[in-house]
């Protein structure tokens, strides 16, 4: 049986580039935790226990984030890969009117707002590690977690 989710691009991208600072402090190690805790949701995928549900959207975030964080093109196309193969996409014309509906409804952003939609569309949970997007979730009806308080796999 699979587990049907909605990753927030900052869970897929925390748990796809390790931390890269340096200094091996109080900060790097909460970074560290959020990325293991991020990569065995993404182990999950990889097996086959966790379909992820996404707006098609996530696609165009990934690549620039993952870029911007590693500078390394050819790990931000292997993300979008892995997010191609392991998803069902969502296209924004098909998320709209629901989109348009949690914009109004949760004054969330409009990225936001699709990774909402999709979840509320789809039925299924949405982990993210923003809080202020957390509780827009909740608010609206949509279950949600947030990554830096789960204690065990979804």
């Amino acid at each position: 049986m699979t587990t049907d989710l909605v990753l927030d691009t900052s869970v897929f991208v925390k748990g796809f580039v390790p931390p890269k600072r340096k200094k091996r402090d109080e900060v790097y190690y909460s970074r560290l935790a959020l990325h293991r805790k991020a990569k065995s949701i993404l182990d999950e995928v990889a097996m086959g226990r966790i379909l992820l549900h996404e707006p098609v959207v996530m696609l165009v975030e990934t690549a620039s984030v993952v870029s911007r964080l590693s500078s390394n093109p050819a790990l931000s196309r292997l993300a979008v890969s892995f997010i191609t193969e392991h998803s069902l996409l969502y296209s924004d014309v098909y998320l709209l009117e629901t989109a348009i509906d949690l914009g109004i409804t949760t004054k969330a952003s409009g990225f936001d707002v699709l990774f909402l939609a999709c979840a509320a569309m789809s039925r299924s949970k949405l982990i993210t590690d923003d809080k202020k997007m957390y509780e827009k979730a909740v608010k609206a009806g949509i279950k949600a977690e947030l990554l830096r308080e789960m204690t065990s796999s979804p």
